[in-house]
């Protein structure tokens, strides 16, 4: 029990490392694109990442949730997943290029950001099979060395040509990279059995999988959609403004990934041991983990947050920057919802979380135009704070709902 347990410490703190270099790195990117670039292309790459980001959601289909909770049953089914991937991928991909090419009069950034985001959701489906396998520490060490070697080669090649287009270029390159490594070391530790991905079984994880993905379509639109209607109607630089005061919040919050990401593993097993007990106090005790970590942000943020952007940013970024407390407050919501729809998940819940998404997008939809063509983007931070509050209620009735049948019933 005591290897266990050092082993599942060991494991948390390679998982949540990862997620710190992960966050340092995705704000170093965006500092180098801010520090080397004009607004302008800071807001085109923002947009890229708005437009491409849903699309890849409901490509991923959450592939990579299903196959860590798919209970083992002595088969590697790991080949069908990765096919399944590579064909909603390419799909995906070419569905955005094209796209690209008819509504955004060829813009190179958000080409160079849809390979970029096409590359990721193929490593993503590696390391799930990494973490259903418990090789989470490979898993953490591949994430480190891809994010550090991101900015590093990103930085150097912006230093090199002066070019937005090519620094992300590089990026994919570097991605890649690790993506053949990645496979090399799976394939070296483990037997996949290729003639089990037949069409049957592929259409069969597809089924379960695919509500998963609308909803999480609709749940990146979220968040995503007031981005693009902020480029709409305040134009690429106001954009850049809101994107930066965005990633800087969620790249605080992602420290929490990796404990979602040990903790969906968890209550999986506590579900099918029927322990009610252990696994309502692992939900309770990270809710409040993590309303902590909320507050500490915010409070920080009121002593030192223009320092920081001034630092990370410029300081043209200071004049909008009490729409960050709103994006603060609603990442701290939105964290309490994704622990219940984490623990929904482990109740092997599939079809819910789509109509709950997809009934917030609607209030998202209805009220994107009328605030932020009134308020620009601070109409985007009321937008956040309203989306938030409905899916900490949405998502914890089922919970709680769920929770008391399964106390019953025990």
């Amino acid at each position: 029990m005591g290897k266990y347990i050092t082993e599942s410490k060991k494991t948390l703190l390679w998982l949540v490392l990862s997620n710190i270099v992960k966050s340092l790195s995705q704000w170093g990117i965006l500092v180098i694109l801010v520090k080397f670039f004009p607004a302008e292309s800071v807001g085109y790459y923002t947009l890229g990442l708005a437009i491409t980001a849903p699309i890849f959601m409901l490509s991923d289909m959450q592939l990579k949730s299903v196959l860590v909770v798919e209970p083992e049953t002595g088969f590697d089914n790991f080949a069908v997943y990765q096919i399944i991937r590579l064909i909603s991928t390419g799909v995906a991909t070419t569905g955005l290029i094209i796209y690209n090419i008819l509504f955004q009069e060829i813009n190179w950034i958000i080409f160079a950001v849809i390979i970029y985001k096409a590359m990721e959701s193929l490593i993503d489906i590696l390391y799930g099979y990494l973490q259903k396998k418990d090789k989470m520490v490979w898993m953490s060490k591949s994430d480190i060395v891809k994010t550090f070697l991101s900015v590093l080669v990103c930085f150097l090649v912006t230093m090199w040509l002066h070019r937005i287009v090519t620094s992300l270029i590089s990026i994919v390159f570097v991605s890649i990279m690790l993506y053949v490594i990645d496979c090399i070391y799976i394939k070296g530790q483990f037997v996949i059995n290729i003639d089990k991905a037949s069409l049957k079984k592929i259409l069969e994880i597809v089924k379960k999988s695919f509500p998963l993905g609308i909803s999480v379509l609709f749940t990146s639109y979220i968040t995503n959609y007031p981005r693009i209607t902020i480029e709409g109607y305040c134009g690429p630089e106001m954009l850049a403004y809101f994107g930066a005061y965005s990633y800087l919040v969620i790249g605080i919050f992602q420290i929490q990934t990796p404990i979602q990401t040990f903790l969906r593993q968890r209550l999986s097993k506590n579900f099918h041991n029927s322990n009610v007990k252990a696994f309502k106090s692992k939900v309770n005790r990270t809710i409040v983990g993590f309303i902590a970590i909320g507050f500490l942000f915010l409070v920080s943020f009121y002593f030192v947050g223009n320092t920081i952007l001034k630092v990370l940013y410029k300081e043209t970024y200071i004049e909008y920057s009490d729409v960050i407390y709103y994006l603060i407050g609603a990442q701290l919501l939105m964290s309490v919802s994704s622990i219940y729809a984490t623990a929904i998940l482990s109740f092997n819940i599939y079809t819910k979380q789509a109509f709950i998404s997809f009934g917030i997008f609607i209030i998202v939809f209805l009220c994107s135009r009328f605030l932020i063509s009134n308020y620009g983007i601070y109409g985007g931070g009321y937008i956040s704070i309203i989306a938030a509050v409905v899916s900490v209620i949405c998502y914890m009735s089922i919970y709680l709902n769920r929770l008391n049948k399964w106390q019953a019933e025990n």
